[in-house]
């Protein structure tokens, strides 16, 4: 009898000891809404990309058009890249850190969310950091991307206050929710819009009704924001994948929204249950993930009233999923935070 229960202390306090102790994961319950199964259907058809450009260059998480007429690239290694209407690519500049979200201000002038340096400033000079990152002292733990609205306030989304860039997947796995919206008006200035968010990241606006949406990553879901209230709305939610940058069409009003990853039932059912998710983050750390769900390059478009108009999804491939998607030169160009190259596809057809 003594020997068995002195077993039992010892496997409890292991137990404790793996579920609580040092390094543990801090677990947090989340319901994000489930995968629609009535969305299925706009991605039954695979397309076949028309070409990949500059496959040599590694990570262009965003792209955007620029007011130039050219095509910008933000990569991996801290360059931004641009892509004139004849085919050639150069160096536009340089954050020195990781650029992510790109976006023009109504000056011209080229913005930056830099995961690793804040929200920055292109000059003539350089960059100026208008909001810095946590470890320089600045209010940013993870600048993710922004949208430049009509009167040159920015709207910029920090993803998460708990976990910087590189530390997505424990993110998810805590299915933490500190990511939150920021109106930012000049250098220093900021004011919070909204917060408690599920990895708040991609972020555009419409221009002729300056009103804002953004996707909540581990939520599967699109928000409406009104950027003068803060008051927040669901676009759409139930997606098949995970939402991450989002790029508003001006010319045809859908909002384009890029999925590098399919939802994962085992890891999601999960969310529902702290403590097991504590124990098996442990599991993982010596075992290492498990296989990851499909990740074909896939987009959902969508028009303002949330109705699925489009729904892209390329062939199955070893690369890793897509992080943007944007009409430009009337195709569909696609690139991704951990893909080689920028993929065109021609623009799809019209869902039923």
């Amino acid at each position: 009898m003594r020997i068995g229960l002195i077993i039992l202390i010892v496997l409890a306090a292991i137990t404790g000891l793996a579920a609580y102790g040092p390094g543990s994961l801090n677990a947090m319950r989340f319901e994000p809404p489930v995968p629609d199964p009535q969305l299925d259907a706009a991605f039954q058809r695979i397309t076949n990309p028309v070409r990949t450009e500059i496959p040599d260059i590694h990570g262009a998480e965003d792209l955007e058009a620029g007011p130039d007429g050219r095509l910008y690239a933000s990569l991996a290694d801290g360059r931004i890249m641009a892509r004139t209407s004849n085919g050639n690519w150069a160096e536009f500049g340089n954050t020195g850190g990781r650029p992510l979200g790109l976006s023009f201000a109504p000056d011209g002038s080229l913005f930056v969310a830099d995961a690793l340096r804040g929200l920055l400033q292109h000059t003539a000079d350089g960059w100026d950091v208008w909001l810095a990152a946590e470890p320089d002292g600045g209010p940013l733990v993870f600048a993710d991307d922004l949208t430049i609205l009509e009167d040159g306030r920015i709207i910029l989304t920090d993803a998460s206050l708990r976990h910087a860039y590189g530390h997505h997947m424990t993110s998810f796995m805590e299915a933490e929710q500190t990511g939150r919206i920021l109106s930012v008006t000049a250098p220093g200035m900021f004011t919070e819009l909204a917060g408690g968010l599920g990895f708040i990241n991609g972020v555009d606006h419409d221009p002729t009704t300056g009103l804002v949406y953004v996707n909540e990553t581990w939520a599967g879901r699109i928000w409406t924001l009104d950027p003068d209230s803060g008051a927040l709305s669901v676009l759409i939610e139930g997606l098949p994948g995970y939402p991450d940058n989002l790029e508003f069409d001006a010319r045809t009003g859908l909002i384009w929204a890029a999925m590098p990853s399919l939802r994962s039932a085992e890891l999601e059912a999960l969310h529902g249950r702290p403590f097991i998710k504590r124990l098996l983050w442990r599991w993982l750390q010596i075992a290492g993930l498990p296989p990851l769900p499909d990740r074909p390059a896939m987009a959902i478009t969508v028009n303002t009233n949330g109705e699925v108009v489009h729904g892209l999804r390329g062939p199955a491939e070893e690369a890793d999923g897509i992080t943007t998607a944007i009409v430009w030169n009337d195709e569909l160009w696609a690139a991704g935070l951990e893909r080689d190259g920028v993929t065109v596809f021609a623009l799809p057809v019209e869902t039923d």
